[in-house]
């Protein structure tokens, strides 16, 4: 179903998205809401990761008009905005970790339940301790519900999700990963293969606040960096910002920025003093990204890439650029299985060798597991009336997509 319809109209749909990553800009797609503003994005924790499932699901999605719709921490959205909604042919979820047993939706779903639109939650996951059989909490419970009540199917990332919402009742249920594998719009992917000694250039997907694992990420970078040429992709950490925009001299008083940083770190031990190896690694070789389009240019230029940021690595293999993960919660594990990515699971690693593990990965699985995948999504979006460019060919970039 490309360039669809609505109800057998010529007319394409205007939609709307609950909860956006960013924002659009003309000729960029989907930026930071940190964007143009260096000094800003020190003080700001912006996931960039959160930004490229909101640009995969632009280009994926067909539209003629867009309307973000932000909760409203001063008590809901106005009577004009509803009035707004309801003109709309439908509204989608963006995709995140909003199973779980932290939400606070009240606010949000007394504003939908004032509506008539559809509601589509386009591939939410779930996100528990291990082992944990409580999954929402009532607030979410309520939301989900009616996302499933406004739509025929709820698109998940895989199968916990999918056990976490048949604990609450609902089973129209569609398993197909999240938008970034797909943001391209191929029906199929072809990754090249290469073993551990061809990689010259090679990206690291930093997630430092990862609890239990800063050691590994600590000794993957520094042996890593001594074998290749390590690019460290950062997604948002404010320090890591702070460093980036004081060596490049974007921030007022960069000698203060960096030295601030810098301390920080060492307080939290990520440092191990100001004569770490791993800070002159960080002043050589660490970039940080604004715009989803940059991220993506950058992970185009190596030529493998692994780490511990569930989107970074997905939006590698999304540019036929193979990546290794490294999972380390429920929320990692589920998502390998579900598109059968190569990984180590980081609470098994005893002596760990990149090259071994990097060797041993099956891509050949990850590229039969997304055709099939990809099969999942398109059924999930011609069920729910959404309208989408999944074709052949791949999609325009996003400023010309939409």
């Amino acid at each position: 179903m490309t360039s669809q319809t609505i109800s057998g109209s010529a007319r394409r749909p205007r939609i709307g998205v609950l909860m956006p990553a960013g924002k659009v800009v003309k000729g960029k797609g989907v930026v930071t809401h940190t964007f143009g503003a260096p000094q800003r994005a020190t003080e700001l924790f912006t996931n960039i990761g959160d930004c490229f499932v909101y640009d995969s699901s632009l280009r994926i999605l067909d539209y003629a008009e867009l309307y973000p719709i932000y909760g409203q921490s001063s008590g809901g959205l106005s009577d004009e905005q509803i009035e707004k909604i309801n003109t709309l042919d439908y509204i989608f979820l963006r995709g995140s970790n909003y199973i779980n047993t932290n939400g606070q939706w009240d606010e949000i779903t007394t504003v939908l339940e004032k509506t008539k639109v559809p509601v589509m939650a386009f591939g939410i996951g779930v996100q528990v301790p291990d082992n944990s059989e409580e999954y929402v909490n009532d607030s979410t419970k309520r939301f989900l519900q009616l996302i499933a009540d406004r739509s025929k199917t709820v698109g998940v990332r895989g199968a916990l999700s999918r056990k976490a919402l048949h604990s609450i009742g609902i089973k129209n249920v569609r398993i197909f990963g999240c938008p970034t594998a797909f943001r391209h719009c191929k029906p199929e992917l072809n990754l090249p293969r290469l073993k551990a000694d061809e990689i010259k250039n090679l990206g690291f997907t930093l997630r430092r606040k990862t609890h239990s694992f800063a050691t590994l990420q600590r000794y993957m970078l520094r042996t890593l960096s001594e074998k290749y040429h390590t690019e460290i992709l950062c997604a948002g950490e404010l320090e890591e910002k702070a460093i980036f925009y004081a060596r490049s001299n974007l921030v007022p008083n960069p000698k203060q920025v960096m030295e601030k940083a810098v301390a920080s770190l060492i307080k939290e031990k990520w440092f191990y003093g100001e004569n770490d190896p791993l800070l002159d690694l960080y002043c050589s070789s660490l970039s940080v990204f604004e715009t989803v389009s940059d991220f993506e240019d950058a992970e185009c230029r190596q030529d493998a890439v692994t780490g511990f940021r569930l989107h970074g690595n997905l939006l590698a293999l999304a540019n036929e650029v193979p990546a290794l993960y490294i999972t380390y919660d429920t929320r990692t594990r589920e998502f390998v299985k579900t598109l059968g990515i190569p990984h180590v699971d980081g609470r098994y690693i005893d002596r760990f060798s990149f090259e071994e593990a990097w060797d041993k990965a099956d891509f050949d699985l990850f590229e039969k597991t997304y055709a099939e995948r990809f099969k999942d999504l398109q059924k999930f979006l011609d069920e729910n009336g959404m309208a989408h460019r999944l074709v052949e060919n791949p999609t325009p970039n996003l400023n010309k997509a939409a």
